[in-house]
């Protein structure tokens, strides 16, 4: 009877990943020729921990544009929800968000859709695009480095060549602490249970080995496993290197932001690398003084209603302020671990 019962659970497993869509790259930017499934004029498919959502609901919230949030939850977060064919048929193949939905016309990749927003769709012309040549370089300068590129980290041969290209790349190692202490105290065995069984629909299993190594060795996967503890490792140096960038930047401009009076699309794109590093714990203090024009220009990010309106919900704030105090007490307990934030 139960040689039946799992030779019949194995047979439906087997179908389902044989039957089940596999993701594909999409086109960035507007696909005119797509039409999905929509509710409203302009729709936002996105999800409160990640990122390159941020930094679309920061573009967003600068806009005053009237649209439609719809959240998805992402295998970081406790499912496989958009990695399903629902998603992968309906809203986007490549099984991530953010994915702004114009008419039922997607654009994809962040970097584009905050483009996409300013530059089409706001009445009157853009908003956070600055006129002067100058400063429009200056602007698509920061606009590139905020790009999240990881494949430019996890494939290069020297981990720095990634990182020291675009700030953005910095978001992928500098929040794994964050994974770790999220996935330590919020999954359970059956998260762990869906993220194996997934393993033959994916094509990169880096996020299902990083799992189930930090449910099994906690925060002392940094020190056992080489490869991960060479990614957060430079994390501290890549800070310095963009921020030392960016102070002279901003020194030239006057500030308050990086283009000077304008908040632009520039500033927009370093929201959800900011505030990450929040959440992650790595606006330590020796940082703050040693970037103290960084420090001042975030603090009036934070003072506007765009960036506000970019937050996670109160939720979301408090599971990950709860994962913040577990990565404070691996700093006091592991001096090796303190040493990623400070040197």
């Amino acid at each position: 009877m139960w040689e039946f019962i799992i030779g019949f659970l194995l047979g439906i497993y087997f179908w389902r990943c044989w039957t089940h869509p596999r993701t594909r790259s999409v086109k960035p930017g507007l696909n005119s020729d797509i039409t999905l499934p929509h509710d409203e004029e302009l729709e936002l498919h996105h999800n409160m921990l990640s990122s390159c959502s941020q930094k679309v609901r920061a573009c967003l919230g600068e806009t005053g544009l009237k649209h439609r949030k719809i959240h998805h939850v992402l295998p970081s977060s406790g499912s496989w929800e958009t990695k399903k064919a629902d998603y992968l048929n309906n809203i986007n193949p490549a099984g991530t968000v953010p994915v702004l939905i114009h008419n039922g016309h997607p654009i994809y990749e962040s970097h584009e859709q905050i483009v996409y927003i300013d530059q089409v769709l706001m009445p009157g012309g853009p908003k956070l695009t600055p006129t002067d040549p100058a400063k429009k370089a200056l602007m698509d300068k920061w606009v590139e480095s905020g790009s999240m590129i990881m494949s430019e980290v996890i494939s290069a041969a020297d981990p720095w060549d990634g990182l020291s290209k675009r700030f953005g790349n910095m978001l992928g190692p500098m929040t794994m602490p964050l994974f770790c202490a999220n996935m330590i105290l919020h999954f359970d065995m059956w998260n762990v249970l869906e993220t194996i069984s997934m393993i033959p629909l994916l094509k990169e299993h880096f996020f299902v080995v990083l799992l189930i190594l930090f449910k099994t060795l906690g925060v002392e996967t940094f020190i056992k496993v080489k490869k991960v503890g060479s990614l957060v490792s430079p994390v501290r140096r890549g800070l310095n290197h963009h921020m030392a960038i960016l102070t002279k930047d901003l020194e030239a401009s006057g500030g308050p932001y990086i283009c000077g009076d304008n908040y632009t699309l520039a500033d927009v794109s370093l929201v959800p690398i900011f505030e990450r590093m929040e959440y992650g714990r790595w606006w330590t203090d020796s940082l703050k003084t040693q970037f103290p024009l960084v420090t001042k220009y975030w603090e009036a990010i934070q003072e506007r209603e765009g960036y506000k309106a970019s937050k996670p919900d109160m939720v979301m704030h408090n599971k990950l302020l709860r994962v913040g105090k577990l990565i404070d007490q691996w700093k006091k307990e592991h001096t090796w671990f303190n040493d990623f934030y400070e040197n």
